[in-house]
């Protein structure tokens, strides 16, 4: 079954549709407030004409008001085709002079003679203008009223007008993000092209020519990482060629010394050195494989380990090799905590110890010590050996690499494997002349533990 591939314009558009849709009802919003006021001034206006109107024809007859309006005038006062109008006239008293009775009255006072209110009439909400009068000093009312229907019809107009370009504003957005994404995404499709092409040995750099500037970061990533893989493959490449090399030269001696045993009278000899050179090829063959395990997941520095605790512990392995060679392999231990990975550190301190049993001439001394401080904590080893020459510092943690020293048995893997140690927990090692035995010191100064997270 395929999986469905999020796709960037689908995210893009969950992502503005929301915040365009909340534009458009702010929006709306603030247009229906608009429309409506300027609507209710507008239409407050024309229908305050209308009283105007009607107070100029109250006149005073016998003594009374009167509203002198023929039916052919109010029949064009009142006239309108998208509303109804209403009026009447009162007096001081709140007797109808004139028109409708049921007009809601004022409830508030009046402002300059005029006044607009929202009132019922037959259940209908209707807009009132109120106007005081007077003739001849007698005062009155003049009311005018209409429904709500074209004020509601022009603010809908209003708000509509402004949704439906809005509206299409929107569908213009969708149409032109999907556009925009699959014009802008075109341009990496050469590099996929490039990509399928490329047999797994090809891990040249991709060209970066017209990548958009939002997806430039990840192909100079990829980039980084072909020439990373690139650097390893190399490097795997000489390991595999100098381990066939390493393996080559003590395989063809034991077979030598095996074909010599079966012609010699006394195959004792050739049998020592037969089992010799078995703990050559044994030796590296472990040294390869502990080489080759040293990957960066295979390392957990999850837990707090007393440097000290772990040498003691591990002390009785290196004593049989400091007996042989009569040295003289002391101990200068102080409690040190770090957070490491208990199998490796003790696979760091045992080519460090043998490295430098091997390397001091017989009758020697070889020191370990450790501590720590608030800052760091330190495990060192010296020896009373020839030293390494300062050119040779960073050069002896090469693979295969070995000092121009004769009689020493080794395979120039122990320091490399040390140095991947040391990475993968995220200290380091230096190299001086010991101030104590004058010869090497090679010393691992690791971090505080709060600086190392857990299982990192």
């Amino acid at each position: 079954m395929k999986i469905r591939q999020p796709s960037l314009a689908r995210q893009l558009l969950r992502q503005l549709l929301p915040l365009m849709a909340v534009i458009i009802v702010t929006g709306g919003g603030v247009v229906y407030f608009v429309a409506h006021r300027e609507a209710t001034v507008a239409y407050d206006r024309a229908l305050m004409d209308v009283s105007l109107a009607l107070a100029s024809q109250v006149e005073v007859v016998d003594n009374g008001l009167y509203l002198q309006l023929p039916a052919i005038a109010e029949k064009v006062l009142l006239v309108d085709g998208y509303d109804k109008l209403f009026y009447e006239v009162v007096d001081l008293n709140g007797k109808t002079i004139a028109g409708n009775v049921e007009l809601p009255r004022p409830a508030r006072p009046f402002e300059d003679g005029k006044l607009y209110y929202d009132g019922k009439l037959n259940g209908k909400t209707v807009r009132v203008a109120a106007l005081l009068g007077d003739r001849n000093g007698r005062p009155f009312t003049v009311l005018s009223a209409e429904t709500e229907l074209k004020r509601d019809w022009l603010v809908g107009e209003i708000v509509l007008a402004m949704l439906i370009p809005e509206g299409l504003l929107i569908i213009a957005a969708i149409f032109m993000i999907r556009r925009g994404v699959r014009h802008g995404l075109a341009s990496i499709q050469p590099m996929r092209e490039e990509l399928v092409r490329r047999t797994h040995t090809d891990l040249s750099q991709l060209p970066l020519k017209d990548i958009p500037e939002e997806i430039y970061p990840i192909f100079t990533e990829v980039n980084e990482l072909l020439e990373r893989l690139s650097h390893a493959l190399d490097a795997n490449r000489r390991f595999i060629a100098d381990a066939s090399h390493q393996l080559r030269t003590p395989i063809a001696a034991l077979q030598a010394e095996a074909e010599m045993a079966l012609r010699s009278a006394d195959p004792g000899v050739s049998l020592k050195k037969i089992v010799a050179g078995t703990r050559r090829v044994t030796h590296l063959a472990r040294q390869l494989l502990t080489l080759s395990r040293l990957e960066p997941q295979q390392i957990h520095p999850s837990m707090i380990i007393d440097l000290a605790e772990l040498t003691k512990d591990a002390a009785e392995r290196w004593m049989p090799l400091a007996l042989a060679r009569n040295i003289d392999l002391g101990f200068e231990l102080s409690p040190a905590m770090v957070r490491g990975d208990p199998i490796w550190l003790e696979e760091l301190a045992n080519n460090l110890i043998d490295n430098a049993i091997r390397y001091t001439p017989v009758g020697g001394v070889v020191t370990v010590r450790c501590g720590g401080t608030a800052s760091q904590t330190s495990w060192e080893v010296e020896d009373s050996g020839p030293g390494i020459p300062k050119e040779e510092h960073q050069r002896i943690f090469e693979r295969f690499y070995r000092l121009d020293t004769t009689g020493v048995d080794g395979c120039g893997l122990g320091l490399a494997i040390v140095r991947e140690i040391v990475f993968n927990h995220q200290a380091s090692i230096t190299i001086e002349k010991g101030p104590s035995l004058g010869g090497a010191l090679i010393r691992v100064i690791f971090p505080p533990i709060q600086d190392i997270p857990p299982g990192n």
